[in-house]
């Protein structure tokens, strides 16, 4: 697999992560809200270990959900929800 295509995607399920708590938040009726915990994506690299670690504050995901889909490319949530705002 190509090592771009990989990264590109684990930072679009971060993206939809982000985005999915987004919708949540402004279409819950009861639910987290606030802005207290802010939408962010954390790309660290370690050199020595040689490891890309990729972190969002999204909504996270489910034993099921990890099964299901954790090595799946071009899966993500926003692509097989579509989420309308009025």
């Amino acid at each position: 697999m190509d090592l771009q295509v990989f990264v590109r995607e684990l930072i679009s399920n971060a993206s939809d992560a982000l985005e999915k708590l987004r919708y949540m938040r402004l279409t819950a009726e009861t639910g987290d809200k606030s802005e207290a915990r802010l939408l962010e994506i954390h790309i660290a690299t370690d050199k020595q270990n040689r490891t890309l670690t990729i972190q969002d504050t999204g909504v996270g995901m489910t034993k099921e959900e990890l099964i299901s889909n954790l090595g799946t490319i071009a899966r993500s949530g926003s692509k097989m929800n579509s989420y309308t705002l009025a």
